[in-house]
């Protein structure tokens, strides 16, 4: 997996060999401006379970922000695939299950791959934002060249610790951010062609993604098999918030049928 030389310390990617040798394997894709450390506790737990399991580090993550503003969502999305179909090659049996922009990459690569992949975890999909300001300006910020007068904001705490439990950037890319909607307006127009299985996980009290954000997955994806998970005491990063176990359990449980 790349790593570049700049690395924050604890942003690594990471891949957990299967401890039972199995060939069942989990891609864990992290959010825009974090790290594959807000993944390490649901793969720790999958990995237990028996899986193998791989977080790759996206491009222009955990280095410097500056980095995060010369990417694209296509720039994500290849590495992601990549991974993905790295672990094909090697595995009989693949899941993929992603954060927030991570979400996102796995709808993409349902809609791309969806025979390939056994079954999916789909976690606070940013279809809508808390902010209203999110939704009516990033979907105009690039045609306006507002990035290049911006670049990027300060970015809050969007867990209930009220600290950061992972690696993550302290500012937020608006041009990031911008690519991220075109993506998830890309994905939503698609979102009929997944048939895979998928379990869809979102706290009522998310606090930067709308909840009904989830309901537009659940509704709108054509999988006959099919889970909603709202949760009831997390903020955003569901993965290292309190009820991340819950989250980590319910990834276990809904794979393990497939």
């Amino acid at each position: 997996m790349n790593t570049p030389n700049n690395l924050m310390p604890g942003a690594e990617p990471f891949e957990f060999p299967s401890p039972t040798g199995s060939d069942r394997a989990v891609l864990l894709i992290h959010g825009l401006t974090g790290t594959p450390s807000e993944m390490r506790f649901p793969a720790s737990v999958l990995n237990e379970a028996g899986y193998h399991v791989r977080a790759p580090l996206l491009p222009g993550h955990g280095t410097a922000i500056a980095d995060l503003n010369k990417t694209t969502w296509r720039d994500w999305y290849g590495e992601a695939e990549r991974s993905f179909l790295e672990l094909k090659k090697g595995f009989q049996t693949v899941f993929v299950a992603g954060l927030s922009m991570g979400s996102m990459m796995t709808l993409n690569l349902l809609i791309h791959h969806n025979d390939d992949i056994a079954a999916a975890g789909v976690m606070a999909p940013p279809f809508h934002f808390i902010d209203w300001k999110a939704n009516v300006i990033l979907p105009v910020v690039t045609p306006l060249g507002i990035p290049r007068l911006i670049g990027d904001i300060p970015e809050d705490v969007d867990d209930v610790s009220g600290q950061r439990t992972h690696v993550c950037y302290g500012r937020t890319s608006v041009s990031a951010g911008a690519s991220l909607v075109m993506l998830s307006r890309r994905v939503k127009r698609r979102l009929g062609r997944i048939t895979a299985p998928v379990i869809v996980i979102m706290s009522r009290h998310d606090s930067i993604v709308d909840p009904k954000s989830a309901r537009i997955v659940y509704d709108r994806i054509a999988s006959e098999k099919k889970r909603l998970v709202m949760l009831e005491k997390s903020l955003h990063t569901v993965t290292v918030d309190v009820e991340k176990e819950k989250v980590a359990d319910e990834l276990v449980g809904f794979f393990r049928k497939f």
